[in-house]
């Protein structure tokens, strides 16, 4: 009976017409130790990238999965890092992600080098009137969205922010607000009580804004301080960085600089300086009306009051900017000409140090500096200083 197989293959015979290959024993084992050498690299990474902890399984094919609710979404820092979690949020150049190991997690959108979601999100585009609602992933610049099964393919650069879910209109909200309170006894019992709120809405190619800062304070149980303003406007982005500003009002009280209230509605436009990742820097001009009262009390506790009416040019300027990824400073300056009265000129000046404690709860330091040119005098003939400065620290809670 013939075997084949049981000759070595340098005298393994042949029937007639059979192709004979003849090789030694030595070169088979050379050959098979190369053909070892060069699958093993490779068989290596394909292993390591399909064991890499923390790595999703399906990244080889990098197109956007199909929707999970339940599942997870995966970002690449470029640290190398993989990061399992949920994207909640991209605005104004920082993301927040709620991190499977380390919880809520503030990071700059640069950092970010890739991006895969099972969730679906909405991405708006610079326009402010584009959207594109889907899971995605992205790699570098290029970021490509599964909107109902059709991949969409956009430049990153193109990416203005990112919501979670398909529109809502919650999510176009967001709302903070401060409170800061010392009290002193010893020689003299003193207390001070500030507040704080900002609430906004940001649309595709809008912004409303609406601002309260107000301190009330007492000395030896008389009031020495209290004063309120209160600000809203809305903007319209004619591009990116340019928008006007077809409606601003402001409602102003002092009481220790006679200010009974100060309204001031205006119009104008402004436009984003610089507008980058870790600094924003903008600036509007307006112009308008000002309608004043001004209470008077003489030492006999009669009270006479005035009203005035003038022009107002107004300019303001915010400068915001990241220390680090949980310190930030913002710096802002408002200017209010009054013509033909520049006595009542005035301005405000509020630099404050934002320190973020938890995912929404921040420690705030501000100094705010208020001036006018001249106030008014009292019935006395005593006329106010002209600045008031307070610094205060309180704890905020944002949304």
């Amino acid at each position: 009976m013939h075997v084949p197989w049981a000759f070595p293959p340098s005298v393994r015979r042949h029937h007639p017409g059979e192709r004979s290959i003849r090789i030694g024993s030595g070169r088979a084992l050379a050959l098979v130790v190369l053909c070892l050498l060069v699958a093993m690299p490779g068989m290596g990474r394909a292993e390591d990238d399909a064991t890499k902890p923390g790595r999703p399984l399906w990244l080889g094919a990098f197109e956007p999965p199909e929707p999970n609710p339940g599942g997870w979404d995966w970002i690449l820092l470029d640290s190398g890092e993989w990061i399992k979690g949920e994207f909640l949020l991209m605005r104004d150049f920082d993301v927040q992600f709620d991190s499977d190991e380390f919880g809520v997690v503030d990071l700059d959108w640069e950092d970010v080098e890739e991006l895969i979601t099972e969730r679906v999100y909405t991405f708006v585009l610079q326009d402010m009137k584009t959207t594109h609602v889907g899971t995605v992933a992205m790699r570098g610049d290029i970021v490509s969205v599964n909107v109902g099964g059709e991949i969409e393919v956009l430049d990153r650069a193109q990416v203005l922010a990112i919501t979670p879910g398909a529109f809502s209109e919650l999510n176009l909200w967001s709302a903070r607000a401060s409170a800061g309170f010392m009290y002193r006894s010893g020689n003299t019992d003193s207390s001070d009580l500030t507040g704080d709120l900002r609430l906004a809405r940001e649309g595709k190619n809008t912004r409303w804004l609406t601002t309260y800062k107000g301190a009330y304070g007492s000395l030896d149980q008389e009031k020495n301080t209290n004063n309120h303003r209160g600000r809203t406007n809305l903007d319209y982005f004619l591009t990116r960085d340019l928008f006007l500003t077809p409606a601003f009002f402001e409602v102003f009280s002092d009481e220790f600089q006679n200010v009974s209230y100060r309204l001031t509605p205006a119009a104008g436009a402004g436009y984003y300086l610089i507008r980058r990742p870790a600094v924003e820097w903008q600036a509007r001009l307006l112009g308008g009306y000002q309608h004043t009262r001004i209470d008077e009390v003489d030492k006999a506790g009669s009270s006479n009051s005035k009203t005035a009416d003038n022009g107002a040019i107004i300019f303001g300027s915010t400068l915001d900017t990241d220390i680090t990824s949980a310190v930030d400073f913002i710096l802002e300056y408002q200017l209010q000409l009054i013509v033909p009265d520049t006595d009542a000129t005035n301005h405000h000046t509020e630099a404050r140090t934002e320190i973020e404690l938890t995912s929404v709860i921040d420690l705030d330091v501000s100094v705010v500096w208020d001036r006018i040119e001249n106030p008014e005098k009292e019935a006395n003939g005593d006329r106010p200083e002209r600045d008031d400065i307070r610094i205060s620290v309180g704890l905020a809670v944002e949304y």
